[in-house]
């Protein structure tokens, strides 16, 4: 017999008891549901979609459920890996067709037939981007990221800086692993396609990556023709693993960084009186290839790590979730993007430097009004520049500056090809125009002559000629990972802040540095 202890009036099937999730909402309905959302960011969050879907339908789903719905809706977009390879080889003939000058070059896996190749490498670069780079700093910061997708390969990039200090992609390769074989054939579709016609005097900036090292070290011609440095950043975290002291950080950056020689001494006395091993790592290292004040020549004109490189390859978050004839267009399209924005940029530009550059260049301007000039020899072009004495009783140092030489005691001159506020003081002395004292490659004519390249689109499908050839993917390769899905790295110690190191506030409003939004002035009238 039942006997009823309770009665509810109102019932609620949606409480602590029943679970706010419908098992017949499956992962392709969800799909259906974003797939607007999808069109419009590829890199759209997946507790994003969660939360779309909770408040479109009210009901919660797995996190697991809404990454498999996030890629089938890639797939729908842009085709499974396998599609892909089956249209790659006339999309390729069709895109080197219709942008001539373009390189697309392969390495083929040995398991594959005469019939069907077996994918295992590819290299590509735009015609457009490799005229550029001829015109731009000889400088490429190299780096490696991880595929997002079902294919378990790697994206290796190079790219440099223009005159405006934007990144320039150059050139982009999908390799299986991040190996010596891989890097090596990388750099050598590298030299023959596109750093051959640069010349001599190159500088590869990149991280301590064996593969890497070992790369640039086998090939004769890159041992020949450019150095090797390494980024200052990795250096450091490198260290700050094995030494666990937060000072030694900053002594790292500071010793890494400095132009002067003064500066250098007395940052390595303090970090030996630290920990003499933590210095004796770095020595070992060589310090030439993570110090500006040893770098030979000055080969790296001033760049310090690869955060062009990586930064990147954060934009290209969303197209490494993609398949591989997307990823090869969509890095098409963004170059045309890119050469479209930095174009209309150079043609409008109606000073003699590019925007950011002449920004650069106006603050070092304002602060060399405040120097006090000497002169000592107008004819050899020899000054003593003293700077001027700050309210912290810093400042008051003397500099030489031999002007026709373009050197100055400080370092920066000679070392980023760009004039320090000592020379550009002289420069105002002697009465000649500041800007004609800057390399010409941070000009706007070089920023011009960087973009006279052309894209063209690409014709319709149906007029793509068959290139007599197939390719397949490595089936090895692809695979769904068990477990939680990651779409982020895995963060280490460069991410750590210490306390002692100050934090730099960007605001969301102003986009000046300083302080943050819900503090800005231009927020409260």
């Amino acid at each position: 017999m039942w006997q009823i202890i309770r009665w509810v009036d109102s019932h609620n099937c949606y409480g602590t008891i029943v679970g706010n999730d419908n098992r017949s909402l499956k992962s392709r309905d969800v799909a259906t549901h974003i797939l607007h959302n999808m069109r419009e960011d590829l890199a759209y969050p997946v507790k994003q979609i969660r939360a779309f879907i909770k408040d479109q339908l009210n009901v919660d789903i797995s996190y697991s459920k809404a990454w498999r719905a996030r890629k089938e809706a890639i797939e729908r977009i842009y085709g499974s890996w396998e599609s892909n390879f089956e249209e790659l080889p006339r999309y390729i003939a069709a895109l080197q067709e219709s942008n001539p000058g373009t390189i697309v070059e392969w390495f083929h896996s040995p398991t594959g037939s005469s019939q069907c190749y077996t994918f295992k490498y590819v290299f590509w670069a735009f015609g457009p981007a490799i005229k550029a780079f001829l015109n731009c700093q000889p400088i490429l910061s190299v780096d490696g990221t991880h595929l997002k997708g079902s294919y378990r390969g790697k994206m290796l990039i190079a790219v440099t800086k223009n005159a405006n200090k934007y990144i320039v992609p150059i050139a982009y390769a999908i390799v299986d692993e991040e190996t010596v074989e891989s890097w090596t054939w990388f750099f050598n579709q590298l030299w023959v396609h596109i750093a051959a016609y640069r010349g001599k005097k190159l500088c590869v900036i990149s991280d301590r990556h064996k593969g890497i090292i070992n790369a640039l070290k086998n090939l004769q011609v890159w041992r020949e023709n450019a150095v090797h440095r390494f980024c200052l950043r990795h250096v450091r975290s490198n260290l700050m693993q094995k030494f666990k002291v937060s000072r030694l950080k900053l002594l790292t950056w500071a010793i890494g960084t400095t132009t002067q020689l003064r500066k250098y001494n007395h940052s390595v006395s303090l970090m030996t009186n630290i920990n003499a091993e933590a210095w004796e790592y770095l020595r070992n290292i060589k310090e030439s290839k993570w110090t500006l004040l040893k770098d030979k020549n000055y080969r790296r004109w001033g760049n310090m790590t690869t955060n062009i490189s990586e930064s990147f390859n954060n934009a290209l978050g969303g197209i490494r979730l993609m398949p591989i004839k997307a990823i090869i267009n969509c890095t098409f399209e963004k170059s045309v993007e890119h050469f479209l924005k930095n174009t209309e940029i150079a043609w409008n530009c109606q000073t003699r430097l590019p925007p950011r550059t002449w920004r650069w260049f106006e603050k070092r301007d304002l602060k060399s009004r405040e120097h006090r000039i000497i002169e000592f020899d107008f004819r050899r072009g020899r000054y003593k520049v003293v700077s001027k004495i700050q309210t912290n009783s810093t400042g008051g140092n003397d500099y030489t500056v031999e002007y026709l030489d373009k050197k100055c005691m400080c370092g920066k001159w000679q070392i980023q090809r760009f004039p320090c506020s000592h020379a550009i003081a002289v420069c105002h002395n002697r009465g000649d125009p500041p800007e004609t004292i800057v390399h010409e490659l941070y000009t706007t004519g070089a920023y011009k002559a960087q973009y006279e390249g052309q894209f063209f689109p690409l014709t319709h499908q149906d007029y793509w000629n068959d290139p007599g050839w197939k390719i397949k993917a490595d089936a090895s390769k692809i695979t769904t990972s068990r477990g939680r899905r990651r779409s982020r790295r895995i963060h280490n110690e460069m991410d750590v802040h210490h306390p002692d190191q100050p934090r730099t506030f960007r605001c969301g409003i102003c986009k000046q540095l300083g302080h943050r939004r819900n503090a800005c002035q231009s927020s409260h009238p």
